[in-house]
């Protein structure tokens, strides 16, 4: 089954006035948000995707990566195949931003394409705690401080000449991308073609009912891999159900879902998922406020006892550490732990 690097090789030489800007194209950019280039990039001055890949290869060989973040371990291949891509490689990037604090994980860019595209992309998590713990904010807080700025991001980054404008992002990005629509400023929201969001969290109830929300339904593309997970959080209307090649939880993957030409294939969402989403917003919907706070304390707790900082380190788990995590869930209620097992375990094995 073909993926985005298939699409790559075959339509790479392609220009959009002989290809017009599709799905595939969408998600091939909001993947690029995850690659390690804040060092190649001044602000002062926009590069094109062609320079960006030659100065990153030019540093780092494919060895550089056996260890690269396991959450989106291609960022060196997609790069790799975007280097003599000619369809993509006089794309300037404007307005790069990658910020990590104790309090939130956010990225974006610009594009800007030859025939006058724009198209602004948000970074999902990455492995950074910080970023999972805000995911997990989303259950009961409303803006989230990355939320915010996507919304900051969005009206400042887009200026009076771009007029054919999308935005979009995988994962967190998505759920983003989706509000920094629903919140800008009124003369860029009509400027805007398509909101894209792939395999992202969703909105609490009042949210998707909102006027807001449903005013930008017209204009929303949500896909989710036939075993989603991460799309299956929060409330959702009319996502599509996209083809995988990928196993379990790594169909999250956006290089493995399947496409042909610039159209995903359409697949069908797993028992699986389906149970996680009924399940998910059950669980959630008996859980008051108090008790979500409390939730997402209790991990980020856990973690901060523990030393946690990023995902990453679950990787390399020692004995002590299993041990150590099983005591700091002995200082928390009962009804508690059983919630954040509950919680955790519906997550992680469906």
């Amino acid at each position: 089954m073909k993926d985005l690097y298939d699409y790559l090789k075959y339509y790479g030489n392609s220009t959009f006035n002989e290809i017009a800007f599709n799905d595939v194209d969408s998600l091939i950019i909001t993947e690029l948000t995850y690659a390690k280039i804040k060092e190649f990039i001044n602000n002062q001055k926009p590069i094109t995707i062609k320079e960006l890949c030659t100065l990153f290869l030019n540093k780092y060989s494919e060895k550089d990566f056996k260890k690269e973040d396991y959450l989106f371990p291609s960022s060196y291949k997609l790069i790799l195949s975007l280097k003599d891509c000619q369809r993509f490689n006089q794309t300037k990037i404007y307005n790069y931003e990658k910020l990590i604090n104790e309090e939130t994980q956010f990225g974006a860019l610009t594009l800007r394409f030859p025939n006058n595209l724009c198209y602004v992309a948000f970074e999902g998590t990455d492995s950074n705690i910080i970023g999972w713990q805000e995911d997990f904010e989303l259950i009961y807080k409303f803006p989230t401080i990355s939320q915010k700025l996507s919304q900051e991001y969005l009206n400042k980054t887009i200026n009076i000449f771009d007029r054919n404008i999308y935005v979009g992002g995988h994962s967190k990005g998505g759920n983003l991308a989706m509000y920094a629509y629903m919140y800008s400023k009124p003369t860029i929201k009509k400027r805007i073609k398509t909101v894209y969001n792939f395999d992202g969290p969703g909105f609490l109830t009042d949210i998707i009912t909102s006027p807001n929300y449903q005013e930008m339904t017209a204009k929303l593309k949500m896909f989710v891999p036939e075993q989603s997970v991460f799309g299956m959080i929060l409330e959702h209307q009319n996502y599509q159900v996209v083809k995988s090649h990928g196993i379990g939880i790594l169909q999250h993957y956006g290089d493995s879902w399947c496409c042909f030409g610039g159209k995903f294939l359409e697949g069908k969402l797993s028992k699986k998922s389906i149970k996680l989403e009924t399940n998910l917003k059950k669980y959630l919907n008996e859980m008051n406020n108090e008790e979500k706070i409390k939730f997402v304390e209790t991990l980020s707790l856990i973690c901060k006892n523990l030393n946690i900082k990023n995902v990453m380190q679950f990787r390399e788990i020692k004995p002590t550490s299993i041990v150590n995590f099983f005591k700091e869930m002995k200082n928390i209620p009962l009804s508690m732990k059983k919630r954040f097992l509950d919680v955790i375990k519906m997550l992680l094995i469906g």
